[in-house]
């Protein structure tokens, strides 16, 4: 049976009691029916899969959460499903601390994100862009995945880290490894990973360069530097987020604007292009949801979750919630007030969703000045639910005219 068929046999009502976000059979065109139906049972609902954990599904409750450090915790039991891993083996990433320690490593770690530092960035991601579509403009037919969503982010972020061309390489052969690996390879995947951010760490401490990496490995913040493990768990997080969250953010975003109604109320007002981009973010988030702990019994919404229960916040349920956007399904870069949880909410909330937006535009604008007539070329193929928390596209198909 193909993993098509597969996906067909999961059933709207399966996620109210057994939702498990490392089924494979979860796919773009099941998952948002699974959501809604979660919703309107609750709040927040019980899973029984991967030793139980409990599922907040609407945006209210999910912001409440969020911003709620104290009583639903990052410490620990980040992604569901490994809440048996071994807690005494951390590896110190942002996502996976709580205050005062994620405090500590936020501020060091934001430095070069900020919104006042990407005028620095523009020019050289436009060139990016413009660059790869000249290579698209003699190949006619092109995978808008592999062919342009793809290098822009990675090459943004390697440049800040200071990435020569073979640690690139190895950074991106390992992250597909790493997101793509079932929750049975998960581990063994991880630990490859840390090996390679490990060995870039002691190489940027001994051989220092003019790069953020370099700088973060020797900087002191209230007098004191980094450890090794903490700097491991640091670069953690700025290796992977510069693969799948921008990638399939700006493959989703191209998808959307190949509708030809979008596409025109582009072309007649080139200035909604944030807009598209927000409303892409809210429809097809790239990262699903997050897990937290609780520290203590809690009532969230009208559910009382117990003391030690791992609890997943479903980022893109929230943002299909219709009690608080007016017809979620519905595709409207015009739609007010768009506040959607796409990168997060609270002291967790995304520190490169300000390089990403930027990515996102630039090649917006880019591709319809120079390929306003693309289309796209059969259906996209989606990755499905992958490693616990992620879906985006392997293959999206498109023409330049």
């Amino acid at each position: 049976m193909s993993l098509t068929e597969n996906r067909n046999e999961l059933s709207p009502e399966w996620g109210i009691d057994h939702f498990d976000p490392w089924d494979r059979r979860i796919a773009y065109s099941n998952i948002w029916e699974i959501y809604r139906n979660m919703r309107e049972t609750a709040p927040v609902v019980h899973s029984d899969a991967l030793g139980g954990f409990w599922c907040v599904t609407r945006y209210e409750e999910v912001r409440t959460a969020a911003r709620d450090p104290q009583t639903f915790s990052s410490n620990y039991a980040l992604a569901i499903g490994k809440q048996n891993w071994p807690k005494e083996k951390k590896t110190s990433r942002l996502i996976e601390t709580d205050p005062p320690q994620h405090t500590r490593k936020r501020k060091a770690m934001q430095a070069p994100l900020l919104l006042k530092k990407m005028d620095g960035f523009a020019d050289g991601i436009r060139e990016g862009v413009r660059h790869l579509l000249d290579r698209i403009a003699k190949m006619g037919e092109f995978d808008i995945v592999a062919d342009l969503a793809e290098p822009i982010p990675q090459e943004a972020l390697a440049d800040i880290l200071g990435f020569d061309e073979d640690t690139r390489k190895k950074n991106r052969e390992l992250v597909l490894d790493f997101v793509h690996s079932d929750l049975a390879r998960s581990k063994e995947t991880q630990e490859n990973f840390m090996v390679f951010l490990e060995e870039t760490i002691q190489d940027k401490i001994n051989n220092p360069g003019n790069d953020f990496l370099s700088e973060l490995c020797h900087m002191e913040i209230d007098g004191e530097r980094f450890s090794e493990q903490e700097l491991v768990g640091m670069l953690h997080g700025f290796a992977l987020a510069g693969h799948h969250t921008s990638i399939d953010g700006i493959s989703s975003m191209l998808r959307r604007v190949s509708d030809e109604k979008i596409k025109q109320l582009y072309l007649n007002d080139p200035t909604i292009a944030p807009q598209i981009v927000e409303e892409s973010l809210r429809a097809d988030p790239p990262i699903h949801l997050e897990g937290r702990s609780t520290t203590i019994k809690t009532v969230l919404g009208g559910i009382e979750i117990p003391e030690g229960e791992s609890v997943a916040l479903l980022y893109a349920s929230a943002n299909h919630d219709d009690r608080q956007f007016e017809n979620p399904e519905i595709f409207d870069p015009l739609r007010p007030s768009n506040q959607h949880l796409a990168f997060g909410h609270g002291i967790h909330m995304c520190i490169g969703m300000h390089l990403a937006r930027l990515e996102m535009r630039t090649v917006l604008e880019e591709v319809m000045k120079r390929f306003p007539n693309y289309k796209l070329i059969g259906d996209p193929v989606d990755s499905g639910m992958t490693f616990g928390h992620h879906m985006g596209w392997d293959e999206m198909r498109a023409s330049i005219e």
